[in-house]
């Protein structure tokens, strides 16, 4: 159904008026209204219609048809393949979601975890793990904990479910006993976001791929499933032709570092040799009273793993 709309403009006050719209073909009428910019304040049109003062107005059409191929600048003299970014986009994800391969493992007491991407419904689980594993409140905010806990966990949510539907350049990855969600992995890509960790010292290089978080369920501890979880990270790198894999540990996680330990990971000689007098002193914070309760910043340990091929 096609629809025709007047607009016509008076020489004297070049004032504009809404047609009523007629659809042809015995369909009875209706009505639209154009939308009109002013400069001033715009009164309700009345039966009348009143004048209204434009100083300019511009027009913008979108046109349908194929997308261009090349892109020419005329300036430059340069001739490109035009980008689709929607189709480069769906490719990427594509390929993330591919390389994290699907696998049944079997764990210390003979009991099994399912490896594979994680999913949108898993998002609110992941959340929930996530919280009871790593928010902690300092005794000045205690107060305003519940605030502070549905704060956080609404930002988790979100980052979680981008990163499931949108998300280019990060990996997530989850372990499933039965259909519970008991463990999830992140791995950030070459240059890609790391939500915070770039600023832990030593610095990892941002050319490389970043396990960025590991989180098992305590109840699920010591049964092999951050293990799991880790090297299906790695096996999802190697699938996209990487070499070495980067991440940090705090000084006081005595647990990450005991899986990184046994999954090949260690802290390289070029990183302790760059530490810093002040980042010497930071790890020194381990056994502080005040970093249990989230008063002072532990240090880290910035590992390193070569996943070979």
């Amino acid at each position: 159904m096609r629809k025709k709309n007047a607009l016509f403009t008076e020489r004297g006050g070049r004032r504009r008026r809404n047609i009523a719209t007629k659809a042809e073909g015995g369909g009875g009428e209706e009505a639209t209204t154009n939308a009109i910019t002013t400069n001033g304040d715009v009164e309700e049109e009345n039966a009348s219609s009143e004048r209204l003062e434009t100083t300019t107005t511009t027009t913008t059409r979108k046109t349908k048809g194929a997308t261009p191929l090349l892109v020419v600048d005329l300036e430059k003299g340069t001739v490109k393949l035009a980008k689709n970014r929607r189709k480069d986009k769906a490719r990427i994800q594509g390929a993330l979601a591919a390389a994290v391969k699907r696998s049944e493992v079997k764990l210390n007491d003979m009991g099994s975890t399912k490896i594979g991407p994680l999913e949108e419904d898993d998002c609110m689980d992941a959340t929930n793990l996530v919280m009871d594993l790593f928010f902690k409140v300092r005794p000045q905010d205690f107060l305003a904990r519940k605030r502070l806990a549905k704060a956080q966990s609404d930002r988790v949510y979100a980052g979680l479910l981008d990163g499931v539907q949108n998300s280019t350049d990060r990996v997530l990855i989850a372990a499933k006993v039965g259909s519970n969600l008991v463990g999830i992995a992140e791995v950030s890509l070459p240059n890609g976001k790391r939500f915070g960790a770039e600023n832990y010292r030593p610095k990892a290089p941002a050319d490389k791929p970043y396990l960025s978080d590991v989180a098992v369920a305590t109840t699920q501890r010591g049964r092999g499933i951050g293990k799991a979880l880790v090297l299906a990270a790695e096996e999802c790198m190697r699938e996209m032709g990487e070499t070495t894999m980067y991440t940090h540990t705090k000084v006081d996680n005595k647990g990450a570092q005991k899986l990184f330990e046994k999954c090949g990971y260690a802290e390289p000689e070029w990183a302790k040799k760059g530490l810093t007098q002040a980042q010497i002193a930071q790890r020194s914070t381990e056994w502080n009273p005040f970093a249990a309760v989230g008063l002072v910043e532990v240090g880290h340990f910035m590992l390193e793993k070569p996943l070979g091929q």
